[in-house]
């Protein structure tokens, strides 16, 4: 089973320049981003899923939102929502990519080991 601290090591992945981890009731479990809004996160997670489960849409990978010379990736992880905020001129293809891929890493790494 994945763990919180699997989290911790998202913040090596090239082109992160900070990252949070909440529970789906806003609270904070992993990161070191210093201007978290947890419970936002939480429920822009929320409500996107509620929004697909009315279409028949699938669930979204990654959301991002831009503004002005930032960027915020909203990825949800089973009962969890992620948020990266990528360092500047970072492309943002490449670096959601990177974290799925390491997402599934430790997914899988688990589950090698739980069946061990």
């Amino acid at each position: 089973m994945t763990t919180i601290l699997d989290f911790i090591k998202i913040a090596r992945i090239k082109g992160v320049k900070s990252y949070c981890l909440v529970s789906a009731e806003g609270r904070r479990m992993a990161g070191n981003a210093t201007d978290t809004f947890c419970k936002e996160l939480a429920q822009v997670a929320t409500e996107g899923a509620g929004t697909t489960q009315e279409t028949p849409l699938a669930p979204p990978i990654s959301v991002s939102i831009r503004s002005a010379g930032a960027s915020l990736i909203i990825i949800p992880v089973g009962n969890y929502t992620l948020s990266v905020t990528p360092a500047s001129n970072v492309p943002e293809g490449q670096l959601i990519a990177d974290v799925l891929a390491f997402l599934h890493r430790i997914r899988h790494q688990h589950t090698v080991s739980q069946k061990s």
